[in-house]
């Protein structure tokens, strides 16, 4: 009987880079391709304006490029986010880790991609949660809608003319939804 060893996030963090595009789900190295011009740039949205925020706040600060964030362990499994936001309060402006991050940030945005399937974003979306994140954002180029996903409440959808914003993890941060597509 052959049985495989699982991968812990340890070993994957050693590896990783090499891989390429990848995240670590239950203990096994899941590859997948780059994402295209539209996901790029709606990510690069997020990040810029969360990030301006941020810098004007001085509350935290902003991550792109798929940080790795641990969100279960035993077997382990790493998580790339689109967008992350994680405040000074919850980690320290000192503290700048190296590998992976096992702290929940306050908010992770991810970006529909093409070809992408609502059951694996929402799988994402629960681990997340589960880890301790207080709000998903997922971006749906296609319907141009924030779908936002917290532990304690039903989703809520806003469409590309309202605003969003929520004062508990984003003090002053208000924004119409439209401006992360264009």
């Amino acid at each position: 009987m052959l049985t495989r060893s699982l991968m812990t996030a340890e070993d994957f963090e050693k590896v990783a880079e090499s891989v390429g595009s990848c995240e670590l789900i239950r203990g096994e190295v899941v590859t997948f391709s780059p994402e295209g011009f539209r996901h790029s740039s709606i990510t690069e949205s997020s990040a810029f304006i969360l990030g301006q925020w941020a810098r004007c706040t001085k509350l935290g600060r902003v991550l792109s490029g798929e940080p790795g964030f641990v969100v279960a362990t035993d077997p382990d499994t790493v998580r790339g986010a689109d967008v992350a936001y994680i405040s000074f309060a919850r980690m320290p402006k000192q503290i700048n880790p190296v590998g992976f991050c096992k702290q929940p940030p306050e908010l992770v945005v991810e970006v529909l991609g093409e070809g992408q399937g609502w059951p694996e974003v929402l799988e994402k979306v629960a681990q997340y949660l589960h880890m301790g994140v207080d709000r998903v954002w997922v971006l749906d180029p296609g319907t141009q809608q924030l779908n936002v996903f917290r532990k304690d409440a039903p989703p809520v959808v806003y469409s590309s003319e309202p605003w969003i914003e929520d004062a508990e993890i984003l003090p002053d941060f208000r924004v119409r939804v439209s401006e992360f597509f264009e």
